[in-house]
């Protein structure tokens, strides 16, 4: 079977690897070459499948061709190529990778006419579909005959359609001229007649057709059935389409099978594994003594450490992990070297003496217990695999570095799918509805028909629907969920994975294939492909937030991203501070964290990692009696002793490895490896060991040898039960130093700290609790404010205060934040014309951004809005920014500006007559004193209505608030909705949520009907809160009055 597509021919077929497989088996077919449109992507998944099923694998794409890259045209004719060989499977690779760069890439990836004539025998092609270059040039094209030359196979198809007929009586012409074989493909793009219905709505969802293509049945066919069609389409004698039809085994018999290398490849660095050994041997000595010296290790930890060196490099030789382990420890230490934070530990490599030795982890195992053989055991059969919490702008400083150090040939980026699941699924299938029914009753396809029973509305109730209950929501709309199962995890989108990146012994461009994809270089393979088939080392730079959180309020500080070594870990001050509010603390954040850690009240890191545990998934059985700090009793003192820092619980993953190790008496490497057995559900391994399990309890036990085994495998089903989501204390511990450090620095460095978390924010809510929290320890929040805010949020110590950012402000770029923040800096201003016309000439801030500033409160140090607006059009409109040289006596003559222009001012012509207009001799002093002039009218400010207003149309949200304490109880509308009993369905009332114009804060009130119907109010209305009471768990509106409406 060749000339086939799946899903990875994005949105150009729902049909998937397996599915080909397995026709293939029923059908009796001896090979499969899957031509995806442009780049073979995961290609290596396709020929495990292959492999595993026993049928031959041949590495195949649909590739583009043009006429010329000199010019840019859009001809990108169609050409199947396949490999021939291992080296065909190389040069094809090569070729993608050329066809994606800047010279070829137009609108696809393609190569040009000439490069596909010098492609080498090791490469099969054919002519493909009826987008082939022998269909759409002239046969007097001087390119026609030496393409035709070129292919292998000359491709009939059996599609019943006019061009197709005539294409295939051309080719058969063209065969018996040049003497080439002709050879049968379907050109295949769905499994099934059901498969290429989900097809279909797939590309009517994303308005993506080809031309004729309604004549075309491109679902798999069998033998008898591509037969049929050809008699049907009657454009060849019988003999000639069932031999081109016998030519397809000839196709697999000229495929020589190949054998991919799967085993594991750590990339090497000193030319060779033996001298990167020797480097990190040396590497290892010479950072254990500096940090010896150092006092980053204590001298009481010396012994240890040598001894668990020592074992863990005897580990890491074995597995040839010395090259990982060193391109890992160059890696982290050049960050470190270069100001770039990374965090303490990720995931289980935190239990290597010697990862934190060479600064991979900022994690002393000794200190804090953590175990090496959940990291790695001599008998670990997969790749090395750790992950580095780094900050977003820093990674693509370090992928630099990583393509600089290891070469491009050997490094790239991963590539990454996004799926149709679930939800998305209801969204495509309802929008290719949408589409139709609007287009069969005239409307445009995406016009807004309230009528539409697939509207946007429609589909986002029919999603909430089949969230409470699917079962029912698919019986409901069988027209939408005819398709579900269908589309389900289809790929319809391609990226590049945003933290993976490999390194490479061997060269990759050949071995597996790369391209550019918006100027990265990445694998035609994604990480599960890589992981399962490649043996790459895959190296992950994850972003964390909390890292930089932490680094940020280190550089407000002043100071370098802090060591673990240098904190007391045991400050009553810090663990105190932790239980008073959830915000900024990793892990701790949500009400149901933070309300477990107040319960527990913890005392150490220990305290901090068993609540961690036990608020996931595996902690539910205990956790209630954990948290109340109530000892558990297990099926025997030995296993209460082992867990008796648990307070008796079975948390970590590691509890196993220890009761295995230290109870049992089985190794390190055995233990992990029974652990993975159970949590991968092999009972065969675990029937294995058990023997060996039951053995070293018994002779730890001194009970009688049935009671001691009934105890091992009692517990040992406590472990198999609570396996699957239990929790890595490797991991916990790493990520707890985390949050310690959060707490650490909002007690003794508030201001730096809530700055940092509030630029950082993932969301309204961070903004929301990070405000709160310094409100209530009297932190003002306010919004920009001229000679504190810059493009972020900023602090300013003296005055105790974090302004917002200007760069969330319209129109106010991130450029023009800084400039004002140094100017404001520079000078200081008595009037607020002067610093006008500095921001004119030296900020570049015009008329509508001194606008947008001044409804924003920027400059209320210099007055109120109504008389920053006044002043402003003075300056703008009468004086015409500062420079004018007359004003006419009709402006001045009779208004308040009369007494004052005529101070600066010449009223008479050369001859002492009457001028029309005032010739201004100082306009500086003519505007400082309208300004004084303008203040001593003590004008009311804008109304909080209109205030409110502008902020909303400047910033997008309800946000504007004065900071003033008499303002508190002035509440600004935001949402308003009515209340129903669930028991009757009837409205006893409304929810309304507020904003103080005070304060800032979000509240909510129930408001009952009786009430609102003597003082009706609405979204948008400005109200005085006179009286409120709690009712239960809810806030009561008692009292109001309606301030505007």
């Amino acid at each position: 079977m060749f000339h086939c597509h799946t899903d990875y021919s994005l949105l150009d077929s729902a049909t998937k690897t397996k599915e080909y497989i397995d026709l293939c088996l029923r059908d009796g077919s001896r090979a499969l070459s899957i031509s995806e449109h442009g780049k073979p992507l995961n290609w290596t998944e396709k020929y495990a499948a292959c492999k595993e099923a026993g049928i031959k694998y041949i590495h195949s794409v649909e590739i583009y061709l043009t006429e010329s890259l000199d010019q840019k045209v859009r001809d990108n004719y169609h050409t199947i190529l396949m490999a021939k060989n291992w080296d065909g499977v190389k040069e094809i690779n090569n070729l993608i990778k050329m066809s994606c760069d800047s010279e070829h890439f137009y609108y696809n990836n393609r190569i040009s006419f000439e490069e596909f004539l010098n492609l080498s025998d090791n490469i099969i092609s054919t002519s493909a579909c009826l987008a082939s270059p022998l269909s759409k040039l002239e046969e007097s094209n001087p390119w026609f005959l030496r393409l035709a030359n070129k292919y292998t196979f000359l491709e009939i198809q059996p599609h019943i359609c006019p061009e197709q007929v005539e294409f295939n009586k051309k080719l058969y012409k063209l065969s018996k001229e040049l003497d080439k074989p002709l050879i049968v493909g379907t050109d295949t793009h769905s499994s099934s007649e059901y498969k290429a219905q989900c097809r279909e709505i797939l590309q009517k969802a994303k308005r993506k057709s080809y031309e004729n293509e309604d004549k075309f049945d491109l679902s798999y066919k069998t033998y008898d059935e591509i037969i049929q069609m050809f008699r049907q389409q009657r454009a060849l004698p019988e003999d000639v389409f069932t031999q081109a039809l016998d030519n397809t085994n000839l196709l697999c018999d000229m495929v020589d099978d190949f054998e991919l290398d799967t085993s594991i490849k750590y990339p090497i660095l000193y030319g060779s594994r033996e001298a990167d050994t020797e480097k990190f041997d040396e590497t290892v000595e010479s950072m254990f003594e500096a940090k010896l010296k150092d006092g980053t290790i204590p001298e009481e930890q010396k012994a240890a450490f040598r001894v668990a060196i020592d074992e863990e490099m005897r580990v890491f030789k074995k597995l040839n992990m010395t090259g990982f382990m060193l391109s890992m420890s160059e890696l982290v230490t050049w960050c470190k070297d270069n100001n770039i934070a990374i965090g303490t530990a990720r995931g289980s490599v935190g239990g290597s003496r010697v990862a934190y030795v060479t600064n991979i982890t900022d994690l002393n195992p000794e200190t804090w217990h953590t175990v090496f053989s959940r990291f790695c055991n001599e008998d670990r059969e997969e790749i090395g695999d750790i992950d580095i919490d780094c900050v977003e702008s820093d990674r693509p400083i370090i992928f630099n570095h990583i393509i600089e150090r290891f070469g491009a040939d050997k490094t790239a980026r991963v590539a990454s799918f996004g799926k149709l699941v679930d939800r998305s699924i209801i969204d495509e299938v309802g929008r290719a509805l949408m589409y139709e029914w609007n287009e069969q009753r005239g409307y445009n396809y995406k016009a807004k028909i309230k009528e539409n029973p697939y509207n946007y509305d429609a589909i986002e109730k029919i999603k909430e629907k089949f969230v409470n209950d699917p079962e029912a929501t698919k019986k409901e709309y069988p027209e939408i969920f005819y398709y579900f199962d269908g589309l389900q995890n289809v790929r319809v989108s391609q990226s590049v994975h945003p933290a993976g990146m490999v390194i490479s012994p061997i060269t990759l461009d050949d071995n597996y294939g790369v391209f550019d994809k918006d100027g990265e270089q990445c694998l035609l393979l994604d990480m599960d492909n890589v992981h399962d088939y490649t043996g790459l080392a895959k190296y992950d730079f994850l972003v964390l937030k909390t890292v930089q959180v932490i680094r940020d309020t280190c550089n407000y500080i002043g100071i370098p991203y802090p060591k673990t070594c240098e904190i007391d870990w045991y400050d009553k001050e810090v663990w105190e501070e932790m239980i008073k509010s959830p915000t900024g603390i990793f892990q701790f954040e949500s009400e149901f964290a933070f309300n477990s850690l107040k319960k527990y009240r913890p005392q150490s890191i220990f305290d901090m990692s068993l609540v961690t545990a036990c608020i996931r998934p595996s902690g539910a059985s205990y956790r209630k009696t954990l948290l109340a700090k109530e000892p558990h009793k297990n099926p025997s003192e030995l296993i209460d002793k082992l867990l008796e820092n648990n307070l008796g619980y079975l948390v970590y993953q590691e509890d196993i490895i220890a009761f295995l190790q230290q109870v049992c008496g089985l190794s390190g490497s055995e233990a992990d490896n029974v652990r993975r057995a159970i949590g991968r559900k092999q009972k065969d391994r675990l029937n294995k060991a058990l023997p060996d399990i039951l053995s070293g309890y018994c002779a730890k036990s001194e009970k009688p040898r049935d009671v001691s085994e009934r105890e091992a495998k009692e517990f040992l089903q406590i472990i198999e039960d609570a396996s699957d989501y239990m929790f890595g204390y490797n991991h916990s511990i790493a990520y707890c130093l985390l949050g310690y450090l959060c707490a650490y620095f909002r007690h003794y460095y508030s201001l730096e700290f809530l700055t940092a978390f509030l630029n950082n924010a993932a969301n309204d809510d961070d903004i929301k609790n990070g405000t709160e929290f310094a409100h209530k320890i009297g932190i003002k929040v306010t919004m920009p404010k001229w000679g504190v805010s810059r493009s972020d949020y900023f602090f300013d110590k003296e005055m105790n205060v974090i302004a917002k950012g200007l760069e969330s402000v319209k129109y106010i770029g991130s450029g023009t934040a800084q400039r004002l923040y140094a100017l404001s800096k520079s000078r200081r201003y008595d009037y607020f014309v002067d610093l006008i016309d500095d921001l004119r000439k030296e900020a570049s801030i015009n008329v509508r951004d001194l606008d947008v500033l001044i409804k924003i409160d920027f400059f209320s140090e210099f007055g109120n809005q109504r008389e920053l607006l006044r002043i402003a059009d003075l300056y703008y409109n009468t004086f015409k920014k500062g420079d004018i040289k007359k004003l006419s006596r009709a402006c001045v003559d009779g208004t308040p500006l009369e007494d004052v222009v005529k101070k600066y001012a010449v009223g008479e012509n050369k001859n002492g007559e009457r001028a029309k207009s005032y010739t201004l001799l100082d306009v500086k002093s003519v505007l400082h004193e309208l300004e004084d002039w303008i203040k001593g009218l003590n004008l009311n400010d804008l109304s909080d209505r209109l205030k409110m207003s502008n902020f909303i149309d400047i910033m997008g949200y309800a946000g504007y608030f004065s900071g003033k304490e008499e303002d508190r109880r002035k509440l600004y509308i935001t949402d308003f909705y009515p209340l129903k009993r669930r028991s009757d369905n009837k409205q006893f009332g409304y929810s309304v949520t507020t904003r103080s114009l005070g304060s800032g804060k979000e509240g909510r009130f129930t408001l009952s009907t009786g009430l609102f119907n003597i003082i009706p109010v609405m979204k948008g209305d400005i109200i005085y809160c006179k009286s409120f009471e709690k009712r239960n768990s809810y806030f009561w509106l008692t009292g109001y009055e309606r301030l505007y409406s």
